[in-house]
């Protein structure tokens, strides 16, 4: 197992920074977990791996100290497998092999049919430890009625029950549902937690450094790009891409736009892959500005950010393709000047 790369971590706990989240979770360990999570954050930053730990946490059999898992005792041996008989995870992937088994559609949100095996699965008392821990991924994805169908979980919830909803966006979900768990907010590491985690992991230095400062304060994707290098030359291609674009004069830029707009009809997906590289360039022009106190380089870093997620809006409520990318670009140019 890989170790804690932290800056003041409390425990050593397999998590690339997020110091605040392992105190708290390491403290609920101690006095008793409450009956409902909920760990949001942009996907890739952790949120599964501490659920798995603070599980862990809760179960150990050999804990080195209170609220630290051994993760090597049979109880946190069988949570990392996913073989803990009372340690549950519940996601669209879980959902979908489902639905191909019983020969249904699938489904790209965690429907009703999903929230009742939850809910049936609370109902079952802990075979073997104090608590059953449910985890449930992709909930941002889970259609209203199932969110309200849930709902009725959470309200009377079984004392052994310990739930943690993970969500890249808490504010999706229903204010009741908010409003019956403890929010743990997960925030983009620092790229030299990052990079010190991946030379731990035996990544050569300047490697680790350039994948850290791709990955946006993902330590998931840092780890997943430094196993997978056709992933990493692939953002490679797109980080230059997308420079180019905006390093290109403002004939060209508006040009590039165009072009985009006339594919999208056909491949969606591609332009909103390059309008996330362009994200990446641009919040790294602003990292960059902030550590070097540029104000004019933050102001137009953060202007450009802003005029592509009106872009993203715009491109899902059906604006005109080409209208909606070129306008995207004009922000930059209004910003530049």
């Amino acid at each position: 197992m890989s170790a804690s790369i932290t800056s003041g971590n409390p425990a050593d706990w397999p998590i690339w920074g997020h110091d605040y989240v392992v105190r708290d979770l390491v403290a609920a360990a101690i006095r008793g977990p409450r009956h409902a999570y909920i760990f949001a954050g942009f996907e890739h930053l952790g949120k599964r791996t501490a659920a798995i730990t603070f599980a862990q946490a809760l179960m150990c059999s050999a804990p080195p100290s209170p609220g630290v898992p051994c993760r090597s005792c049979r109880n946190c041996a069988r949570i990392a497998r996913g073989t803990h008989p009372d340690v549950s995870e519940w996601n669209l992937q879980r959902q979908q092999a489902a639905a191909e088994k019983a020969s249904t559609s699938k489904n790209l949100s965690l429907n009703i049919a999903t929230v009742r095996d939850i809910s049936a699965s609370l109902a079952m008392r802990p075979f073997e430890s104090t608590y059953r821990v449910i985890i449930v991924d992709d909930v941002e994805t889970m259609q209203e009625t199932a969110q309200e169908a849930f709902l009725k979980t959470l309200e009377e919830p079984p004392p052994y029950a310990v739930i943690l909803l993970l969500t890249t966006d808490a504010e999706i979900l229903l204010e009741t549902i908010r409003s019956r768990a403890a929010t743990v907010q997960f925030q983009p590491v620092q790229e030299f937690i990052i990079a010190s985690g991946l030379e731990a992991r035996g990544i050569e230095s300047a490697l680790a450094h350039e994948i850290s400062q791709m990955s946006e304060g993902r330590p998931g994707w840092a780890i997943l790009a430094s196993q997978n290098p056709p992933m990493l030359d692939d953002r490679r291609l797109r980080t230059e891409e997308a420079r180019r674009w905006i390093e290109a004069d403002r004939y060209n830029q508006l040009i590039e736009a165009t072009k985009l707009g006339e594919a999208f009809s056909k491949d969606r997906e591609s332009v909103f892959v390059r309008l996330s590289a362009l994200q990446h360039a641009w919040r790294h022009d602003l990292t960059s500005g902030l550590e070097a106190a540029d104000l004019d380089r933050v102001t137009t870093a953060v202007q450009a950010l802003k005029s592509i997620e009106m872009c993203f809006s715009d491109l899902d409520a059906n604006v005109r393709p080409k209208l909606a990318l070129q306008t995207m670009v004009l922000q930059w140019q209004s910003s530049q000047q």
